[in-house]
């Protein structure tokens, strides 16, 4: 495998970590269309994939895998990169901590050489961790067959032999010290028991089992892992109904959502159904409603919402139908309506989850109240109906406050104009008076849209792109470095001709020398190039380069590689005259107070001038 030079302290801090040979081997082992298709859906398009940017919110595809090359790139908001890179961003994670979750992907040992010896220690603990949660998972799924008291519950609950097998259900015994016992027997230090969550300590000091007589819910992420639990208590005893995990270095309760390492592959009509607990996600499953996750509880996140979006933009909020889980509803699709999603509302009967309805009307039914989920803008009037007396003068006014600011929020012209006919109609008011009192609520909020403004996680500072026409000397660099890329007789015929501080722009420089470094005889991999980044900008810009297609050679390659290197050697010539031409002059006006060392600069810039001049009359 070829070596690049990197050009950069900071660039050099980040590869030397890991050894460049292995780190080349992480991404080439990680195929980056089934790496990105574990956080997102991903359809075939031709040679490449789309698919909703996971980085920017968006309703039309910009978002193209390109799997010959392993290079991503969004047309939307600029990111693109490898699969190292991917990962960087999707997770938040530095270079180092990406290519080591690639490297346990793909079960490829780290190289400790060169490592910190505190990043190395975090490695193994986060190693340990996992192991020590398969483990319980194994002695939890074990136990239960021998626990009658758990087998009888699940079985009251409809749970049978394969439905608990696929979603991997235990019992944790509750003599507080079991699981303890068995993980200090396989090997695992109790520093690691604790620090997994899988124990709490008491105040004395002594360790005792965190979950004690209750069905346990191992939760596996979207990657196969196991990184928490969830344990439900049996009857009415004390303590809470549910107990979770902690949070934990592979655990944020925020950040998960239970199931969807199933459901991402289930999603059907490009739906996913949002509930609340694990008991509604399994009974669903069970009855063939596979495209089912739950939040962990009612307290929905941001995090979640980014999530779901990365998978399906159409969401289906399923929760409670009592009070709590109205509320939690309501919040719930809040922030999924924030994170670019189309939220619609399924209506349970008084008092029903999704479990018990499923069980007691089968799925035809369920799907029937999927199909007639009602839209949030539909579920928002409703709820205000319900909330007020239109009948009473009192009642109608506020129904028609609250109203008029749900409908400010629409950005949409066509269906905010719908919706106050509709409203208008119901509460027996003209229409014109609930429009403008619409229409002025809008103006003073702003009317806040969409991402209009180019604000991203990969433009943070919110500048907006800009359309101008390139200078043709960039336009150059660039087809050059695509031809280089793709062809080596021609790398060899421009490197004899150019070097890289004949690029104006620093990063076609910085690709120049590193593709020049492979030589004419090797193929160059764009994916192990982009290594060599670290800018976010930068690994956006270089894969938007490397996505161009080779130019048209209607006049032949060889007359566009010559008009490219002309254009870019005339253009330094020109910006070197530029600046001669202001030091001559600025010396010149000196006239006889110049210096013995700036008359001798004086009349250098002059020969370099007129030689420049010359070199350009004869291009």
């Amino acid at each position: 495998m070829e070596k690049f030079p990197c050009r950069s302290k900071k660039v050099s801090k980040m590869k030397y970590r890991f050894p460049e040979e292995f780190v080349n081997r992480v991404r080439e082992a990680n195929d980056l269309v089934e790496v990105a298709s574990e956080y997102m859906t991903l359809t075939k398009s031709g040679d490449r994939y789309r698919g909703l940017c996971p980085f920017h919110r968006e309703d039309t595809p910009s978002f193209n895998i390109s799997a010959d090359k392993q290079l991503y790139h969004c047309f939307g908001c600029g990111a693109g990169g490898n699969v190292i890179t991917f990962i960087m961003n999707i997770e938040n994670l530095s270079f180092l901590d990406a290519v080591k979750m690639l490297a346990d992907r793909c079960r490829l040992p780290i190289p400790e050489k060169g490592l910190e010896k505190g990043v190395s220690e975090r490695y193994k603990t986060v190693g340990r961790i996992l192991e020590a949660n398969v483990a319980a998972a194994r002695y939890y799924a074990r136990c239960l067959k021998g626990a009658k008291k758990a087998m009888d519950y699940l079985a009251g609950r409809g749970l049978g032999y394969e439905i608990i097998r696929q979603f991997g259900l235990g019992y944790a015994p509750g003599d507080g010290g079991s699981l303890i016992s068995y993980l200090k027997r396989a090997g695992f230090e109790p520093d690691i028991i604790e620090k997994a969550g899988l124990a709490s300590r008491s105040k004395g000091g002594t360790l005792y089992d965190r979950f004690r007589d209750r069905i346990i819910f191992p939760i596996i992420d979207v990657r196969g892992r196991v990184v928490g639990f969830g344990g439900r208590m049996m009857g009415d005893g004390k303590g809470a109904k549910y107990l979770n995990s902690p949070e934990t270095p592979v655990f944020y309760k925020g950040g998960t959502l239970y199931g969807l390492n199933r459901a991402k592959k289930r999603i059907v009509n490009g739906e996913l159904i949002v509930v609340e607990g694990y008991m509604d996600v399994i009974s669903l499953h069970r009855h063939g409603v596979e495209n089912a996750v739950a939040s962990l509880g009612t307290a929905f996140t941001q995090r979640q919402a980014e999530i779901i979006k990365r998978y399906s933009s159409n969401v289906i909020v399923a929760y409670d139908s009592d009070a709590a889980g109205q509320a939690a509803a309501q919040r719930g699709m809040e922030i999924l309506e924030g994170a670019g999603c189309r939220v619609r509302i399924l209506q349970l009967p008084e008092g029903k989850d999704p479990d018990e309805y499923i069980k007691s009307h089968g799925r035809e039914a369920f799907l029937k109240l999927v199909s007639e989920a009602m839209p949030l803008t539909d579920y928002r009037i409703a709820l205000l109906e319900k909330k007020y007396d239109l009948n009473d003068m009192g009642g109608k006014v506020e129904f028609l406050k609250e109203a008029a600011a749900v409908l400010a929020r629409l950005d949409n012209e066509l269906e905010r104009t719908e919706y106050i006919k509709m409203v208008a109609q119901r509460a027996k008011t003209y229409e014109a008076a609930l429009r403008e009192e619409v229409l002025r609520l809008a103006k003073k909020a702003g009317k806040g849209g969409r991402n209009i403004s180019g604000k991203n996680r990969h433009n943070n500072n919110g500048r907006e792109y800009s359309y101008s026409v390139k200078a043709a000397n960039v336009e150059a660099e660039k087809t050059l470095l695509t031809l280089m890329f793709n062809d080596k007789k021609i790398r060899k015929f421009i490197a004899e001709r150019l070097k890289s501080e004949d690029f104006s722009d620093p990063l076609h420089a910085r690709l120049f020398e590193l593709v020049n470094s492979a030589g004419s005889d090797r193929d160059i991999k764009d994916a192990d190039i982009i290594n060599h980044f670290e800018d976010r900008q930068e690994i956006s810009r270089a894969v938007a380069l490397m996505q161009h297609g080779l130019p048209a050679a209607e006049e032949g390659i060889d007359k566009i590689v010559s008009d490219c290197i002309h254009t870019i050697i005339v253009h330094k010539y020109r910006m070197r005259s530029d600046f001669l031409k202001g030091e001559i002059k600025r010396l010149a006006d000196r006239g006889t107070n110049r210096t013995k060392g700036e008359e001798e600069q004086y009349r250098g810039y002059c020969e370099e001038f007129m030689d420049i001049q010359r070199r350009l009359k004869g291009l």
